[in-house]
């Protein structure tokens, strides 16, 4: 046999059929480790599948976590709406008597400064001066406000009252007396003529609770029940929203129940054809 027909018959090693089987065994690694990723994720799908899957055949049963959280929401709105109504004060009886229509007379008001303001009533006066709080460098730190320092509201009071009457009472008469400065300095400063005021101004029996109103008609009873009312009615809005989002996620566990299953069984037969391959996790 000629010399050329040996070397035609020899392959040599970097010929393009030897690079080809080399690459295909190259290769093959790489396509089994796609699948072993793919594998991984399908397991982790799985898992999550299967809690879902728990958790909505666990919504179909009579008690569940939806349902113990319904039950204490509905006895928490239950109670929020019985203190509701327990807030709801009774009408009075008997009114305290009106105060005596005593004049309030304005000694004195000057803006100052500093701004004082000086009223009689009866034979007791009531006397407030401005007080400014300064810092170090003479700044003003703190806006002015008027300081009583003359003038004991309990002397205005009616001694022949009840004593769980007349407490509250001087405590309205303090506040309408302060707030009566207040406005007497501003309508000076507005150049607006001075209000003809009298004691009976300063506190008025409240209808609604039997209290005492202030010089603009507030009663601090009535006020505290308003906003603790206000309170509640928020508490039971929140609650009812609650329960609204726990019924209606309740809901949506019972209506992808049929979803889940059928999405597991598709990741279980995608495990089964890899596994089937021999693909198994790294």
């Amino acid at each position: 046999m000629a010399w050329w027909r040996l070397r035609r018959r020899a392959v040599p090693e970097h010929s393009p059929s030897a690079a080809g089987t080399t690459g295909q065994e190259t290769a093959q690694p790489y396509i089994r480790e796609a699948e072993q990723r793919r594998l991984l994720r399908l397991l982790k799908r799985r898992a999550e599948l299967a809690y879902d899957l728990e958790q909505s055949e666990q919504a179909l049963q009579p008690v569940n976590r939806w349902t113990e959280r319904l039950d204490e929401l509905s006895a928490a709105i239950a109670q929020a709406e019985a203190d509701l109504d327990a807030l709801k004060p009774p009408p009075p009886r008997d009114l305290p008597p009106p105060l005596p229509p005593i004049p309030i007379e304005v000694i004195s008001v000057s803006s100052g400064p500093p701004a004082q303001v000086e009223v009689r009533i009866d034979t007791e006066t009531f006397a407030w001066r401005e007080e400014v709080d300064w810092s170090e460098r003479g700044h003003q730190l703190a806006p002015s406000r008027l300081l009583r320092h003359r003038g004991d509201p309990a002397s205005v009071a009616p001694a022949s009252l009840p004593e769980h009457l007349r407490e509250p009472l001087i405590e309205r008469l303090s506040a309408s007396l302060d707030q009566l400065a207040e406005d007497l300095l501003g309508t000076v400063s507005a150049a607006e003529p001075l209000p003809s005021l009298t004691l009976a101004d300063l506190a008025r029996p409240c209808p609604s609770c039997g209290g005492w109103q202030d010089l603009r008609g507030r009663c601090p009873v009535c006020t505290g029940l308003a906003w603790r009312r206000q309170q509640l009615q928020a508490d039971v809005r929140r609650l009812r929203k609650e329960r609204d989002a726990t019924l209606a996620d309740l809901q949506r566990a019972r209506d992808r129940l049929p979803v889940i299953r059928r999405q597991l069984a598709e990741v279980e037969a995608d495990i089964a054809a890899l596994r089937a391959k021999g693909v198994e996790p790294a």
